[in-house]
């Protein structure tokens, strides 16, 4: 039996010999018996001593620009501001963490700056929803108003001297004569042009009246309007015509026009009630031509009324979602959104995101316009380093409520990890 363990070590020591020592590995992860930082908290200027002790590492650094230190030992470090160290262990096996926080008095945490959210890139050509001018017929002298609405535009211009304009609104314009304006609208895609035209009346010629209408109004149900004799001759007694919609619906006698001067008359046999969507009024000067005039083409004047415009005025009823606030409370985050527009959100849920990465949706009851409604995600936020992440918050992800504004449902913010 001793023969028999006498050859075993023999020949254990023989593969030793022609091999080489053999290294024995435990298998585990390195082990990180202290990180600290003495004193922890420190004034601008000061400085600190980091010390740290590792065993089971074949590799041991500390970011903050340390780079690699060696299994135990010690670094004075001077921060301008409240800074976290993070040190790494690592071996075949596995890879150990720890960090550990020098406090600056005096000094905030930096705040990151967020990265602006990118202007679509539009994919097709800019709309004009319309382009007009009303009226589109005035007399020498006289001014018109240009309206025009235009939608996925990042630039809209009007020629012969207006210039650029919003994508909605109004100019007013007084062309010399008879003058053709072009609306442009751009984008990265290309442009959308629309153009109307203005038709200006001659002079009067010398020694003869000229009737002109130069505005139409409404009082409650009575439509009047604004008579001129723009000539240079007075102007004997005339009829006007009222047309709604292109049908003539009452006459109006008026009397003689001195040169030069206005007055304004009523259509009070005719009781108006709008008709919808909207009505095209014209008033037609001296109906019959009982009067010779200077310029008998320029006697016409036209207005577009809205209903909606000329009646009482409706309001849209739309709800408006926004995030309010974002907080941690554990592991939990919360957040507090609110309805500030005037009507009901439909139910819906908001979406959670960590460092732009979807984390969880949290369903939301409708709300009431004005009202408030807080809710939290089933995510189990771990946040240990780095000390900020950015949390994001987005409410009626899945647009089942129609808004008074689509653009402000996200809140972002940097939330502290304890």
């Amino acid at each position: 039996m001793k023969k028999l363990v006498t050859l075993i070590l023999l020949a254990s020591l023989l593969i030793v010999g022609c091999e080489g020592p053999i290294t024995l590995t435990s298998g585990q992860q390195p082990s990180i018996l202290s990180f600290n930082a003495e004193p922890s908290s420190i004034s601008g200027g000061g400085s600190s001593e980091l010390s740290w002790s590792v065993s089971g590492a074949t590799t041991v650094s500390i970011d903050q620009g340390i780079g690699s230190v060696a299994l135990t030992g010690k670094r004075a470090v001077a921060p301008a501001v409240t800074t976290t160290y993070t040190l790494t262990a690592m071996n075949s096996a596995g890879t150990a963490m720890a960090t550990t926080q020098v406090m600056v008095s005096g000094a905030s945490i930096p705040t990151p700056t967020p990265t602006p959210t990118p202007t679509p890139t539009p994919t097709e050509l800019p709309t004009v929803n319309y382009f007009m001018a009303n009226p589109s017929i005035i007399p020498f002298g006289g001014s018109t108003t240009l309206g025009y609405d235009v939608s996925n535009a990042t630039s809209v211009t009007i020629d012969n001297g207006v210039g650029t304009v919003a994508s909605s609104g109004t100019t007013v314009v007084s062309p010399a004569a008879t003058t053709n304006y072009t609306l442009t609208a751009s984008n990265a895609v290309g442009w959308t042009a629309v153009t109307v035209t203005v038709v200006v009346g001659g002079a009067p010629a010398a020694g003869m009246p000229d009737l002109i209408i130069t505005d139409i109004t409404r009082s409650g149900n009575t439509i009047k309007y604004t008579i001129k004799n723009q000539g240079d001759a007075t102007a004997g007694p005339s009829t006007s015509t009222l047309e709604v919609d292109g049908t003539p619906v009452a006459n109006d006698g008026v009397s003689s026009i001195a040169a030069g001067s206005s007055q304004t008359e009523t259509f009070s046999v005719y009781n108006y009630s709008c008709t919808l969507p909207g009505d095209s009024i014209i008033v037609k000067a001296d109906t019959g031509n009982a009067v010779v005039e200077s310029s008998e083409v320029n006697n016409s004047y036209s207005k577009s009324w809205s209903c909606l415009l000329v009646v009482t005025p409706v309001f849209v009823v739309k709800p408006d979602l926004v995030v309010e606030d974002i907080w941690v409370d554990g592991h939990t985050i919360r957040y507090r959104i609110k309805n500030q527009g005037s009507g009901t959100s439909a139910a819906g849920y908001s979406r959670l995101y960590i460092e732009g990465v979807v984390k969880g949706n949290d369903g939301v009851p409708a709300i009431a316009g004005g009202d408030l409604h807080s809710g939290s995600f089933m995510y189990d936020f771990d946040c240990a380093f780095p000390i900020l992440k950015e949390v994001k918050v987005t409410a009626d992800y899945g647009g089942d409520s129609t808004e008074t504004d689509e653009t402000n449902n996200s809140r972002t913010e940097d939330i502290l990890c304890p």
